[in-house]
């Protein structure tokens, strides 16, 4: 230890980050409430594709069924993949590639929010018929700020706190071991 400094020095969470091992930087918080996700994946999938195959064989009468059970587990499929390759992604790939990657997320999921309202309402009445392609336009909407709006707000807090202006200063004002 050195004697002339006295401060005590708060790690931040990069460098935390950085000295761990690769496979410990890309576990998520599911990742450590199943402990080893790989199999919860791998029964999710097979689940997944169960399903898929026996509404495939149950339509296999109808061509419009048979189309929408096919494209649905198609575009799930691509969802998982696509959100898998964003959650693997690190501080070194651009963030242009990561901005294209959240754009095809937001595709799919629209995709299969369409694809849902509109198989939906096929059965329905014309009241909830428009209700649920409202329902399905807010989430759409809701789904375009939270990707691509709503972080951009967020970048004016400092390393220590992201709120608003009046709390940064309250922030800033702090001790970094007492803001944490």
């Amino acid at each position: 230890m050195d004697s002339k400094s006295n401060t005590a020095t708060v790690p931040t969470a990069d460098s935390i980050h950085t000295k761990l091992p690769l496979q410990e930087q890309n576990n998520s918080g599911v990742h450590r409430l199943w402990g080893r996700s790989d199999l919860f994946h791998v029964i999710a999938f097979a689940f997944l594709t169960y399903n898929a195959v026996l509404s495939i064989y149950r339509s296999r009468g109808n061509p419009w069924d048979l189309a929408f059970v096919i494209s649905c587990f198609a575009e799930l499929i691509l969802l998982f993949w696509c959100l898998k390759k964003f959650e693997n992604h690190g501080a070194d790939v651009p963030l242009e590639r990561k901005h294209q990657l959240k754009v095809v997320v937001w595709v799919l999921t629209t995709l299969l929010t369409v694809t849902f309202a509109w198989k939906v309402s096929l059965i329905m009445p014309l009241c909830l018929t428009l209700v649920i392609w409202g329902m399905s336009a807010s989430v759409i909407i809701a789904g375009f700020y939270a990707f691509f709006i709503f972080n951009n707000d967020v970048k004016g807090g400092t390393d220590y706190c992201k709120l608003g202006d009046k709390q940064n200063k309250l922030c800033e004002q702090l001790n970094p071991e007492e803001v944490v």
